[in-house]
């Protein structure tokens, strides 16, 4: 039985991740509701992601004052960016929530600044994203073609020795 690997593990999580973000911010195909529930569980494939690389958050944030290459440093600050932006989302999406709170039967007045705080926050954030994915593209790339779509070596019938 073959073992598997953290970047093995780290891209199936980032996969689900990825189709959970894009699946949050089409609300208009998923409806409010679906948009919502998603939008709370989203925060699950978040806390794997980081927690798959939380020996790499510790390990920058301690030598982030030390000698560092700056796209390690950038990278590093881009995800804590993105990381509050996410919270931020998330946080005003409940302020605007139509269906996931009144659900819990908790009801709030929709103040029309949240709900568009939430859309232009969201829209920032689809950028962000889309910028961290281009910094990890050769990443991305070499774990799909090594994982994804990497073909088995074919069993080939073993050749007879020779003297036999």
């Amino acid at each position: 039985m073959k073992k598997t690997s953290s970047n093995q593990i780290k891209l199936y999580a980032d996969i689900i991740l990825l189709m959970a973000f894009i699946l949050t911010n089409v609300p208009h195909a998923t409806g409010i509701l679906l948009h919502e529930w998603i939008s709370i569980l989203f925060i699950i494939p978040i806390l794997v992601h980081i927690l798959l690389e939380w020996k790499w958050v510790v390990n920058v944030t301690k030598r982030m004052f030390k000698r560092l290459p700056g796209e390690v440093r950038f990278n590093h600050i881009w995800d804590l960016l993105i990381f509050i932006m996410m919270v931020f989302v998330l946080l005003n999406g409940f302020l605007i929530s139509e269906a996931a709170l009144p659900a819990l039967g908790i009801h709030v007045t929709i103040d029309p600044f949240w709900s568009a705080m939430h859309n232009q926050s969201a829209n920032l954030l689809m950028v962000m994203v889309g910028v961290h994915l281009a910094m990890h593209w050769s990443w991305i790339v070499s774990m799909i073609k090594r994982y994804v779509l990497y073909k088995p070596a074919q069993i080939t019938q073993s050749t007879p020795q020779r003297g036999k």
